[in-house]
């Protein structure tokens, strides 16, 4: 029960300093993802992180299938790993955050840039930065969040208890990363720059930034508004508190939008 975003990551791809990777990884590590305008590009993200997110998605897709069949003490166990698992993604990617040395300077941005686009990048696996990293974990939440929208309706007592514990901490969890990237991330590049930035296509061993990664939050959060108010127009078996959740889900989610949208406006289109 995952949205259809966590199999295509976005990648905006902007020119920042490659993460030191995990010494291994296997497929299950990495995530394709979509350069601006050009091919797929693998991305494969630290272990600190990743081991996590995999132990949180294989809970939530058990949790969804206990709930389905009835079983809601089973499914209120899972979910809590669910959150457990959520939690800890997200101190592995602060770690990253916190612990990757800062990108070089522009003028050295710009000279990756044109070696990339006149051929001359280096091969071998990209790594995800701490920008990727992160958004990494915040897709998760979204995960975890459009699929507690989902499982609402039909959903009564220690289920629906459980589904509230868990919506309410991915909301107040997504929120709290938002404002610690908010913190730290530096301000965004000018336009110029964010427009240099947007020309790099392929599979190129740069990774994003903030200000171009973050927008991405926007679409996800769509996706969770809609999944809302669909819930609420054709749900069938919808108890006056699976409603209340939802309003409340759907107001805080609202707020966050707001907030990713001034503070990381869209990256600008080249004329």
């Amino acid at each position: 029960m995952r949205s259809p975003m966590r199999a295509a990551v976005p990648l905006a791809v902007a020119v920042g300093l490659v993460a030191a990777g995990p010494a291994a990884a296997d497929d299950t590590s990495s995530a394709r993802a979509h350069a601006a305008g050009g091919e797929a590009a693998e991305l494969t993200y630290p272990s600190i992180v990743q081991v996590r997110v995999n132990r949180a998605e294989r809970a939530l897709d058990r949790a969804a299938n206990k709930i389905e069949a009835g079983q809601t003490l089973k499914a209120a166990a899972k979910l809590k790993v669910v959150r457990r698992q959520m939690a800890a993604a997200w101190r592995g990617a602060k770690y990253v955050i916190r612990t990757t040395p800062p990108p070089p300077p522009a003028e050295d941005a710009r000279v990756r840039v044109r070696a990339h686009v006149s051929g001359g990048a280096r091969a071998g696996a990209t790594y995800a930065g701490p920008a990727d990293t992160a958004f990494r974990v915040l897709t998760l939440q979204h995960d975890i969040a459009s699929a507690m929208v989902g499982l609402i309706d039909g959903s009564h007592g220690t289920g629906l208890n459980a589904i509230s514990k868990t919506l309410n901490l991915t909301n107040d969890r997504r929120d709290q990363a938002i404002a610690y990237i908010a913190s730290v991330a530096p301000p965004a590049p000018p336009a110029e720059d964010a427009r240099v930035r947007a020309r790099v296509a392929g599979d190129a061993p740069v990774t994003a930034g903030f200000e171009t990664v973050m927008p991405n939050v926007v679409p996800q959060i769509d996706d969770e508004l809609q999944a809302i108010e669909g819930t609420k127009s054709d749900a069938t078996d919808l108890t006056a508190g699976g409603r209340r959740l939802l309003n409340a889900a759907k107001a805080q989610i609202t707020k966050t939008k707001g907030v990713v949208n001034t503070t990381w406006p869209p990256v600008p289109q080249e004329d």
